[in-house]
């Protein structure tokens, strides 16, 4: 059997989410954040549930591998979001110095 571990830093992370939020706009991402703590919360109930050789109806395999397919979707977008937003942001800094030697006369 396989043992499920979460890290401190994930458990702090989920503590901190259940923080009050101070910010009276933009409720999107700490709304995600919810929703994926309970998706963690209950993948984990599901997976101790679930034995290797239990046979499971096919709507259950087939929610499992939707859920799966979404939260693939958006990590892989995010992460695509989150590194074209730093090539973006190396990039303007490699204009300024441009700029700055430009100047430099």
């Amino acid at each position: 059997m396989t043992i499920i571990t979460i890290t401190e830093d994930a458990k702090q992370e989920l503590e901190v989410s259940q923080e009050p939020r101070k910010e009276p706009h933009d409720h999107e991402g700490r709304m995600a954040k919810g929703e994926i703590r309970n998706t963690i919360k209950n993948s984990l109930v599901l997976y101790k549930l679930i034995g290797k050789d239990d046979e499971l109806p096919g709507w259950v395999s087939s929610y499992i591998s939707l859920a799966n397919d979404y939260i693939n979707s958006v990590t892989q977008f995010m992460t695509e979001d989150k590194i074209s937003r730093e090539e973006d942001s190396e990039e303007g800094m490699d204009d300024e110095e441009e700029s700055e030697e430009q100047f430099d006369d």
